[in-house]
Formats: C-alpha cells, structure tokens, sequence
C-alpha cells in the first residue's frame, strides 16, 4: 500500500468512526505477537478564527499568523471551550504544501486549563487524498496538563485531523485521537 492509498484509508476512517486500526491492511503480515495501534476518539473541536496576519516571505515560504479567538470541544470523557489568545503560526512552503504549529489553551468544563500545541503538514491542493475537502491535514497534538484528573493527556501520544468547517466561516474543525 503506498502512502497515498494510507492517507486515503485513515482520513476516511478517521472521519467515519472513533476508533480505527493504524494497521495496514495487510496485517496477517505482521509479525505475531506485535502490538498493533488503534486511536480513540479524544474529542471533536469548533475553533473560531480571527483576522489574518500577513507576516510575509520568508526563505522557507509564505508566513501568517492566525489568532484563535475561541471555540468549543466535546469527547466521551471531556469538554469545555477553546480559550481565546492562542495562534497558528501556518506556513506555505514553496512546494505547496501547507505546514500548521498552533499553541492555545482549553478549558475543561470543570475548570481545568490545559495547554496543547498542534503540528501538522498538508499536502499542496490537488495532491491531497481523494475525499477530502480542499484544506485538510493530519496533526500531532501535544498537552502540557497540571497534576490530577487530566494529566494522563501529557503521558499520551495523539493524532488528530484538521480541515475546513463546514458549518462556519473563518473557524476549522478539529478531531484529536488517543493512540492506544
């Protein structure tokens, strides 16, 4: 299976159910006794979006920064709003392809605060896989979290999936998956 065909499988698995193998699909391959990934659904994210700022060229590409200004999330064991202040600091390469590193804070609906900063890459349009919308890309979302209920999020590895929302202007929806 080449790259392409993978990204085609996990984008639409990732959108169709909130668990899904990592595995190719020729696991009998596999060697016995390995452990094969699956990702659970962490949460769903609505993050709204301020103003562009043009930053401008640069020798690895096109530069703008992209404030948050807030949002909402929602998973089977959390949810809470996206705390206005964060920013994508989004490059466009020269290749095309599109790279996101943004940093902000979620508030737990039981006020806790947890920190995440969300890295990713898109492939340029028109070389995206098949049934995507034009923006989309996949992530590795990080958590910094305080001691307690929700600290087991910053001893965890995630992916997560990024695209344009459909139900808003200036906003992406966002999808975070537990690696487990």
């Amino acid at each position: 299976m080449n790259r392409r065909d993978t990204l085609s499988l996990l984008s639409l698995t990732t959108l169709a159910a909130p668990t899904l193998a990592l595995a190719a699909t020729e696991s009998a391959a596999a060697p016995a006794g390995i452990r094969i990934p699956k990702a659970e659904l962490l949460y769903e994210c609505d993050v709204t979006l301020g103003e562009t700022l043009a930053f401008g060229a640069t020798p690895e590409g096109t530069r703008r920064i992209i404030p948050i200004t807030g949002g909402s999330f929602r998973g089977p064991g959390m949810s809470g709003v996206v705390v206005p202040g964060g920013a994508d600091w989004n490059l466009s390469r020269s290749d095309g392809a599109s790279l996101v590193e943004a940093s902000y804070y979620l508030k737990t609906d039981d006020g806790v605060m947890l920190r995440i900063t969300n890295r990713g890459v898109g492939a340029p349009a028109g070389r995206q896989p098949e049934g995507d919308e034009p923006f989309f890309m996949f992530t590795t979302p990080s958590f910094e979290a305080p001691a307690g209920k929700y600290a087991w999020l910053a001893q965890s590895v995630f992916i997560g999936t990024l695209g344009a929302h459909r139900n808003a202007k200036n906003a992406v929806l966002i999808r975070v998956f537990r690696i487990v």
